[in-house]
């Protein structure tokens, strides 16, 4: 009976912590005057991210790429999301003098669809979508 139960309980708990692909569509900064403004042409790091893929350790909060790392860093996983609420991670960097960096990372898990779009708010602001 003990062994049953395990079985009908695994594919949830493994389904939960699956890891999210995620896809970066661009990349934004915010401007003086408050407005959000394309990190694109040639401007920065970022003129490329347009397609770069990472990926997140959803148990973790571990994110993974090219352009998104948060290894380092103290991760907390803030919201575990559902089909009714969105996934949460806040990542703060070891103090280095006195500068601190942080990363807030939010995928929408509520839409419908497989993808599901996400936002990495940092220095600068990354959007796109993640499957699962």
């Amino acid at each position: 009976m003990r062994i049953l139960l395990f079985c009908l309980l695994l594919p949830l708990s493994v389904a939960h912590a699956a890891d999210l692909n995620c896809t970066i569509a661009g990349a934004s900064e915010v401007t003086a005057d408050g407005r959000l403004q394309a990190l694109e042409g040639g401007r920065n790091y970022y003129e490329n991210v347009a397609g770069a893929e990472f990926i997140v350790q959803r148990d973790k909060g571990l994110m993974m790429g090219r352009f998104v790392s948060n290894s380092g860093f103290r991760i907390t996983v803030i919201d575990p999301g559902s089909a009714a609420t969105a996934y949460k991670v806040l990542s703060v960097s070891p103090r280095s003098g006195a500068r601190v960096q942080s990363q807030y990372f939010e995928v929408r898990l509520q839409e419908k669809g497989d993808r599901k779009p996400f936002t990495l708010v940092a220095a600068e602001i990354l959007h796109g979508f993640c499957t699962q």
